[in-house]
């Protein structure tokens, strides 16, 4: 079993990336299953049940899972009554009233308090509950207030904490993934350069100089700090990666913390797809090296070279015309 370093010093046990459909299957009826607030479920998933599994995976399949049964419209049609429900029993709890009626009601806490505040503030516009949401501090209940801001900070679905959380995450995956590439050799424009250029959609990184992985011309890396299920999968083939396909070639993109066994294998692949839970090891990489002299920053296709192999630099594979 692999083994990798923890903090103390000692070897535990590394985490599996890579699901099969039946130990999938018991996560999401274990999800679907949990009785109680999703910051408790995620707790449960990662501390007790499913301890071997990579913890992120569990957070992103239990966000997917939760995601795909959640209905606002019906929580919308049911403010009044959610608010009567907050103003008869409020006396009686300090500040965690919404948090037990959101357990009780299956519904995010952020969501909740949304619909509460909607239904409590009709006059004001949408920005004004967005602003109150923010900053809880700006309602002028004190009490409601007070239940606003422990809904925020126990929700791990909704709300700006965890957006703000999410955003950071996967600002950090795409360093980790342009500070691997350049470690490895790899010369790219990043998504900033593209736009310069003109492009709108564009991914991660995009290579200057094509390279080879396992015999797959690679020519642009899309980075995600999530887990890649067989539906996440198809959604992103459907809104990113089938344009840059079209547009610049076949491409790889790495779910950071997994996927499902069946993904890589999805038929929607075949345009040129090729799906890792990691950077692409060292060993698997065959570079296109210029031997005519073009500038490095000219597009990929319009010099011509020769891929040459990482560590074996007589060993040269000659680029298809």
């Amino acid at each position: 079993r692999q083994q990798k370093m923890s903090r103390a010093g000692g070897d535990v046990p590394a985490t599996r990336k890579i699901l099969g459909s039946v130990e999938y299957m018991r996560i999401c009826q274990f999800i679907n299953g949990y009785h109680g607030l999703a910051i408790d479920c995620e707790f449960e998933l990662r501390n007790r049940f499913f301890k071997e599994v990579e913890p992120n995976a569990l957070s992103c399949i239990l966000q997917s899972e939760l995601r795909s049964r959640s209905q606002h419209w019906k929580y919308d049609q049911r403010g009044k009554d959610l608010l009567k429900a907050y103003e008869d029993q409020k006396e009686l709890y300090d500040n965690d009233l919404l948090i037990q009626m959101a357990c009780a009601e299956g519904m995010n806490p952020f969501a909740l308090c949304r619909t509460l505040l909607q239904e409590k503030y009709r006059l004001k516009h949408r920005s004004h509950i967005s602003r109150m949401l923010k900053h809880p501090h700006l309602i002028e209940d004190p009490l409601l207030a007070a239940n606003v801001q422990q809904c925020m900070i126990s929700d791990n679905q909704e709300g700006p904490i965890t957006d703000l959380r999410r955003r950071i995450m996967g600002e950090e995956y795409e360093l980790k993934l342009k500070q691997l590439a350049k470690e490895a050799g790899i010369h790219f424009y990043d998504e900033h350069d593209l736009r310069r250029m003109g492009y709108d959609k564009t991914p991660d990184i995009k290579m200057i100089l094509p390279f080879l992985y396992k015999g797959q011309v690679i020519n642009w890396i899309e980075s995600k700090a999530n887990f890649g299920d067989t539906k996440g999968h198809k959604f992103n083939i459907q809104q990113q990666l089938h344009s840059y396909c079209n547009r610049f070639g076949p491409g790889l993109i790495i779910y950071w913390f997994g996927y499902h066994e069946e993904t890589p294998h999805l038929p929607d692949n075949n345009i040129g797809i090729t799906v890792l839970a990691d950077f692409p090891a060292t060993d698997d990489l065959v570079f296109m090296q210029n031997t005519q002299g073009e500038s490095p920053l000219a597009e990929a296709g319009a010099t011509t070279g020769e891929y040459i192999e990482v560590g074996t630099p007589d060993n040269e594979l000659k680029k298809s015309a």
